[in-house]
């Protein structure tokens, strides 16, 4: 299972129909707390995250993550400036940093590469 999980419902669909094209179980949240409950489910091999989320915000779920040793692959996506891949190189499981726009092959190959089937 692939988590998705981004405030814009747009980007969310897109993702989850690239992501379920391709053959992945995709779970779709749009705050933090959700995100939080499915990034420990044993099912969940990778996550595409917004940094930007109402509630707890991405960076904030990877200091939880980090806190509570679950080491889920992630991949990181920003809309802002906020944050920098160097920054996010500080937390072990991200693999991948994207800004948006997003490319659906890059994204897809990025999920193939912490995800493969």
């Amino acid at each position: 299972m692939i988590l998705v999980a981004d405030d814009d419902k747009v980007i969310t669909q897109l993702l989850r129909t690239l992501l379920e094209e391709a053959g992945y179980e995709v779970v779709v949240v749009h705050d933090g707390e959700q995100a939080y409950e499915h990034i420990k489910n044993p099912k969940c091999k990778g996550a595409i995250l917004d940094i930007r989320m109402p509630g707890v915000n991405g960076a904030e779920l990877l200091m939880l993550m980090a806190a509570e040793h679950v080491k889920v692959p992630v991949i990181v996506v920003a809309g802002f400036p906020d944050f920098d891949e160097e920054e996010m190189k500080q937390f072990p499981n991200v693999k991948r940093f994207f800004h948006k726009p997003l490319y659906p092959e890059e994204v897809l190959g990025a999920v193939k590469a912490i995800a493969p089937k």
